[in-house]
C-alpha cells in the first residue's frame, strides 16, 4: 500500500513516523511543536504521541486527501463546508514562520490516512508501528504527494520553449548506452544522516544557488559518410563512435543529434549551457564529466537565480565545479573523491565551491562523542555551524543557501544537501509571487 512511483524524487516522499514527544509553542497557546528528521514541525494543541504521516517541504499533497480532511483555506473545496484549514490550493507544504517558530512539514495522524483509504479508495487497512520508517508517494495507488511545480509550468511546455510548424525534420541521436549520466537528486542530510557513519571520511562544500549543468567527453555515435555506409554494407570494420561532446542541463540534454549545431530540448533562446560547455569542454580527457552550477546572469541580464549575482555583473555568467567522473569505453563510472576533484580544478583553474572540512566525520567535531547519540549531535552542529548565514561571494544581500556533506565513494555520488531555513523561506515566497527562476521553468517540463 505505502509504494514510490517509478519516477519518484525522494526529496518529497511522505513518511510514517512514530512521534513520542511534542513541546508547547513558544509563543502560541493552540499549537504544539515536534521534531521529525531534524525539522520544527508545528501542529495543532490536541496532536497527541503516535504514528503520524509526515509530508516534507515543498512537496503537494493530494488534493483529494486535503479535501477530505477539510484542509483547504477555501472552505468550499472541503469536503466539510463549515471547516477549514491552512492549505491554499495548490496544495503546498511551505517553508513558513508561525508566531515566530520555523515550520518545517506537515504531520496527520494515520487515522486520517485509514479513513481516506476505507472512504475514498475502497480500502481497509490498519496502519501500526510495523509501518513506521516506510517513505511513499503513492498509497494504494493514489498519488498521495509530489514535488510542487507551479501551477503555469505544469506540462505547459510555454516557459520560453521553442516552437516549429509543419514538417520537422528528425535527427539521429548521438547518444551511445551507458556513457552519458545525469546527475542524481541529492537527497536532505536531516532524513539521511543515520547513512553517515563517524569513520567515513566526508566533505563539506558550500552549496551553490545556480543552475546545473554537466559537460562531457564521452563515446558518441560518429555521422557515417557515404564511404563508411558503402564500407560497412560490404561488412568493412567501420568505427561507429568516436569520443565527442555531450552537455546538458539538470535533466535536458542539450546536444543530442548528430547534424553539427542542430540542438534539440532548447527551452530558451539563450543556451546558458553551450556558454559553460564551449569553455570547459577543451580541458576534458577522454571519458572526464564534469557537473557543476551555472551562477550569475544571462546573457540578456535576467539572474540566472534571482538575486544571487555571485559577484558577476549583469550580462555575465560563472560557473562552479562539484562532481567530476570518468566514463571508461564499456560504460563503467569512477566518480573523483573531493581530493581528487580539487586537483582537476586547480589544474585547469576551475572554481569549485568552498571546502569547509574533509577528513574523517568523527573528527569535525571532536567533542562530540561517537558513543552517545552521535547522528544526533552531529546532525545539530552541522545546522549550527553551517546554516542561517548571508552569502559571503555574492554582491547582493542574499541568503547563502547551506552546505554538501559528501561521502567520498569511487562508484557512487554519496552525498547530502543542507539547506537553511531562512533560504527556504525565501524560496516560497519567491515561488508564492509566481516568479520561477531558469531551472524550476526548464525541469518542470520533464516531470
Amino acid at each position: 500500500m505505502f509504494n514510490k512511483s517509478e519516477k519518484h524524487n525522494p526529496n518529497y516522499l511522505a513518511s510514517i513516523v512514530k512521534i513520542e514527544s511534542f513541546r508547547p509553542h513558544s509563543n502560541a497557546d493552540k499549537l504544539k511543536v515536534t521534531s521529525l528528521f531534524g525539522n520544527n514541525v508545528i501542529t495543532g494543541i490536541n496532536a497527541e504521541n503516535g504514528i503520524y504521516c509526515y509530508f516534507p517541504l515543498e512537496c503537494a499533497i493530494s488534493n483529494e486527501f486535503l479535501s477530505y480532511t477539510n484542509s483547504f483555506r477555501d472552505k468550499d473545496l472541503n469536503r466539510i463546508k463549515e471547516q477549514k484549514g491552512l492549505f491554499e490550493e495548490n496544495s503546498r507544504v511551505k517553508a513558513v514562520k508561525l508566531r515566530g517558530e520555523k515550520s518545517e512539514g506537515y504531520i496527520v495522524p494515520v487515522s486520517q490516512l485509514e479513513s481516506f483509504a476505507e472512504d475514498v479508495l475502497n480500502q481497509k487497512i490498519e496502519i501500526t508501528e510495523k509501518y513506521v520508517g516506510s517513505d511513499f508517494d503513492l498509497f494504494f495507488e493514489h498519488s498521495i504527494c509530489k514535488k510542487y511545480i507551479p501551477k503555469g509550468m505544469r506540462n505547459s511546455g510555454e516557459a520560453g520553449k521553442k516552437k516549429t510548424r509543419g514538417n520537422v525534420k528528425k535527427y539521429a541521436s548521438r547518444l551511445v548506452e551507458n556513457q552519458f549520466n545525469f546527475h542524481q537528486d541529492t537527497s536532505h542530510l536531516k532524513r539521511e544522516m543515520h547513512r553517515v557513519s563517524p569513520d567515513d571520511y566526508i566533505s563539506v562544500t558550500e552549496k551553490l544557488h545556480g543552475c546545473n549543468f554537466i559537460v562531457s567527453n564521452v563515446l558518441v555515435k560518429r555521422k557515417l559518410s557515404l564511404v563508411d555506409r558503402v564500407s560497412k554494407f560490404f561488412r568493412a570494420n567501420v568505427a561507429e563512435t568516436e569520443y565527442g561532446m555531450l552537455y546538458s542541463s539538470r535533466a535536458v540534454i542539450k546536444n543530442s543529434v548528430m547534424d553539427d549545431g542542430k540542438e534539440n530540448n532548447n527551452f530558451y533562446d539563450t543556451d546558458v549551457w553551450k556558454i559553460v560547455a564551449d569553455k570547459i569542454f577543451p580541458s576534458l580527457a577522454k571519458g572526464i564529466s564534469v557537473v557543476g552550477e551555472i551562477v550569475g546572469y544571462t546573457p540578456s541580464g535576467q539572474y540566472i537565480q534571482k538575486g544571487y549575482d555571485y559577484n558577476c555583473s549583469s550580462g555575465n555568467l560563472d560557473f562552479w565545479i562539484f562532481k567530476v567522473t570518468h566514463t571508461s569505453a564499456c560504460g563503467k563510472v569512477y566518480v573523483f573523491n573531493h581530493r581528487e576533484t580539487v586537483d582537476f580544478c586547480q589544474k585547469f583553474n576551475f572554481k569549485m565551491p568552498q571546502t569547509h572540512y574533509y577528513g574523517k566525520a568523527k573528527d569535525y567535531f571532536p567533542e562530540i562523542s561517537v558513543e552517545n547519540h552521535w547522528h544526533d549531535n552531529f546532525l545539530q552542529k552541522m545546522i549550527d555551524v553551517h546554516l542561517e548565514k548571508k552569502c559571503t561571494i555574492c554582491t547582493n544581500d542574499v541568503w547563502a543557501e547551506g552546505v554538501i556533506l559528501r561521502k567520498d565513494s569511487p562508484f557512487e555520488w554519496d552525498a547530502f544537501k543542507l539547506k537553511s531555513f531562512n533560504f527556504l523561506e525565501g524560496e516560497s515566497k519567491q515561488l508564492d509571487s509566481g516568479e520561477v527562476d531558469i531551472e524550476t521553468a526548464e525541469s518542470s517540463q520533464t516531470e
